[in-house]
């Protein structure tokens, strides 16, 4: 095939993908818009269209790239750390929390979180702040999606086409669709891509598995036979209670905006059965074969080659010549000058020359490193250029592997499932924040009584623009998929869960102790944020296994640590997520007890025993009570 068609051909491929999504979009947009139409698709989602939507909804960048990225890093049991509880606590909130939003929203009008929050607490301004609280915690979430496309994109077209130039493409297709055609729009694109997606991605598994040297089976039995390697294959470097910790990150998946408003566009209150009873298995179909590729990789060095290449001690080797800091040679050149082979002895003199870029030395290692036959020195050069491979953040790792080990007209097809996974939930996500804005802030401060119901799509539309346009910007600094998602969007939005129960199921619970929660939370997504950029240049950096750094310890007994190399903030043993949803529980409760309930009649409206069954289908006739302010 022609170099240039075959560099070129999976971008073309995804091209074509996306060109079919903006049209499912401006297709949409030929329908009659109003308000709630744009917004929720008029409540009308079928039972099939709204598990497949309600299912890409909650699968991004984080899901394909950020969990094969950590399985890189960390083994087969990152699968444990997400996919395990994912599939059993998601379905168990959209049953028991997902169809009371449903019944409640259809009966009263509620089309958002801060909406309900409002109506039941009787509260203006504590809303307000709920509102700018989870539109900070989503934006984290929308940079996500756009690093993800952005960096695949990159990838398979071997960088002609930069990161930032795909993760434009993405946002602005992403922006185009949802800007044209809202929640319907939105919806569709999210049937089609959970379908590409689905289909594509077990072609893509079997394709890798089979191409991979040594076969799957091979590479398994390798990998198990090597103590360096073997690792990869087991859970043991995953700690017990950071594992346990992962058990309350799902908590977050019904607080997501996004998640929270797809709930209420459902027809029927029978369409959560499906979803729940499918769910769990989707999961496993999505994130079986990322994870176990992801550890896979570990085991292979055309791998563990292209990922060191991109890594800054593999630029800043090559940019040096070969060269440390202090003029003297480098580890890696040293054992290659050692090896003295053809192909290493050619590689130092382009690395000396400067006539090589990242991406063919990431094709030349495995070349200089293979036909070295002194065994000990071929283990060091392998162990040095995994160590290189580990200081990068590996979220390319599938990607190398469909470069590597598929054909380029099957790699773009390909490619376009998985960046159909990532714009899935970009579409809600962006539509979450417009909404949230237009019915929390615009419509609710008079703006739709002042200029009509049209006023709202429009300025929707407006929204859309901006909060993309933040996000891409963002997005350009390519912070690590998977940490971001864990650190800042998981934590915070699980730690808000007690707040979403108490609204839904406690009488006693006041807005005073919403805003309570709400503001601890607050404080310790920043305060994480804060401790581990603050200290993370002090955080021991090396060849594993490292000390953690301690920040804080009582009679020897560490209370807060940053995890070393990557710097990530434990408290006793546990991530953050378990202390924030902790103390904003008791915040609620504690707040709620000191702080007078809300009034009979509102209490007797969420809670009246003939009108709490959500499942007798309200309609739309029902009388929208005025939410007090």
């Amino acid at each position: 095939m022609n170099p240039w068609l075959e560099q070129w051909l999976p971008i073309i491929v995804i091209s074509l993908y996306l060109a079919v999504v903006l049209y499912i979009g401006i297709f949409a947009f030929r329908r009659k818009t109003t308000g709630e139409d744009f917004f929720l698709a008029n409540r009308s989602i079928g039972s099939a269209v709204f598990f497949l939507s309600l299912f890409a909804t909650n699968m991004t960048a984080f899901a394909i790239l950020g969990s094969s990225g950590l399985a890189y890093r960390r083994g087969i049991g990152v699968y444990g750390l997400m996919a395990s509880s994912s599939g059993l606590v998601i379905p168990l909130t959209l049953l028991i929390i997902g169809t009371r939003l449903w019944g409640l929203g259809k009966r009263f009008g509620h089309m958002t979180q801060v909406q309900f929050f409002r109506d039941r607490w009787e509260c203006c301004g504590i809303g307000t702040f709920i509102f700018l609280l989870t539109a900070a915690m989503l934006i984290p979430y929308l940079i996500i999606s756009i690093v993800g496309g952005g960096t695949i994109l990159e990838e398979l077209t071997h960088h002609r086409l930069p990161f930032a130039w795909g993760g434009a493409i993405v946002a602005l297709v992403v922006m185009g669709n949802v800007f044209f055609g809202g929640m319907r729009g939105a919806v569709w694109v999210n049937v089609f891509q959970t379908l590409l997606f689905l289909a594509f991605g077990t072609i893509a598994f079997v394709t890798i598995a089979h191409n991979m040297d040594g076969g799957l089976f091979g590479t398994v039995q390798k990998m198990a036979g090597n103590q360096k390697q073997v690792w990869a294959l087991t859970r043991y470097r995953i700690p017990g209670r950071e594992f346990a910790s992962y058990l309350l990150i799902p908590l977050s998946s019904i607080m997501f905006p996004h998640m929270s408003i797809m709930c209420m566009t459902a027809r029927k209150v029978t369409a959560f059965k499906k979803t729940v009873v499918l769910y769990p298995i989707c999961i496993m179909i999505l994130w079986l074969p990322c994870v176990f590729l992801g550890a896979l990789a570990f085991g292979q060095p055309k791998v563990n080659a292209a990922i060191a290449a991109e890594s800054k001690t593999a630029k800043a080797w090559l940019d040096s010549g070969g060269k440390l800091p202090d003029g003297k040679p480098a580890p890696l050149t040293i054992l290659l000058k050692q090896a003295g082979t053809p192909m290493a002895t050619k590689l130092l003199g382009q690395v000396a020359s400067h006539s090589i870029t990242s991406e063919e030395l990431g094709k030349e290692l495995p070349i200089a490193v293979g036909p070295v036959k002194d065994d000990a020195l071929k283990g060091k050069l392998v162990a040095q250029v995994q160590a290189m491979a580990n200081s990068n953040t590996p979220d390319s790792v599938l990607l190398q592997m469909l470069k590597i080990y598929v054909p380029a007209l099957l790699a773009g097809i390909l490619a376009a499932g998985i960046i159909s996974a990532v714009m899935g939930s970009d579409c809600h996500q962006i539509l979450a924040l417009s909404t949230m804005f237009t019915k929390d802030i615009f419509d609710h401060y008079g703006g739709q009584k002042a200029f009509g119901d049209r006023a709202n799509v429009y300025v929707g539309r407006a929204f859309i623009v901006v909060a993309n346009t933040i996000a891409y910007f963002i997005a350009l600094t390519r912070p690590p998929i998977f940490d971001l998602a864990v650190s800042w969007t998981f934590s915070g939005f699980a730690a808000l869960a007690p707040v979403m129960v108490a609204a839904l199921f406690w009488k006693r619970s006041t807005k005073w102790g919403a805003l309570a929660a709400a503001i601890f939370v607050a404080f310790t997504v920043v305060g994480t944020g804060y401790l581990e950029s603050h200290f993370l240049p002090m955080v021991p950096k090396g060849p594993p296994p490292l000390p953690d750094f301690s920040i804080w310890s009582i009679a020897g007994h560490h209370v807060l640590v940053l995890s070393a190399p990557a710097g990530k903030l434990f408290m006793f043993g546990f991530m953050p997520v378990v202390p924030m949803v902790i103390g904003s529980a008791l915040c609620m409760i504690i707040f709620s007890l000191l702080t007078p309930p809300p009034s009979e009649a509102t209490i007797r409206k969420y809670f009246d025993p003939g009108s709490d069954d959500v499942t007798n289908g309200f309609t739309r006739s029902t009388p929208r009570p005025t939410i007090a302010v």
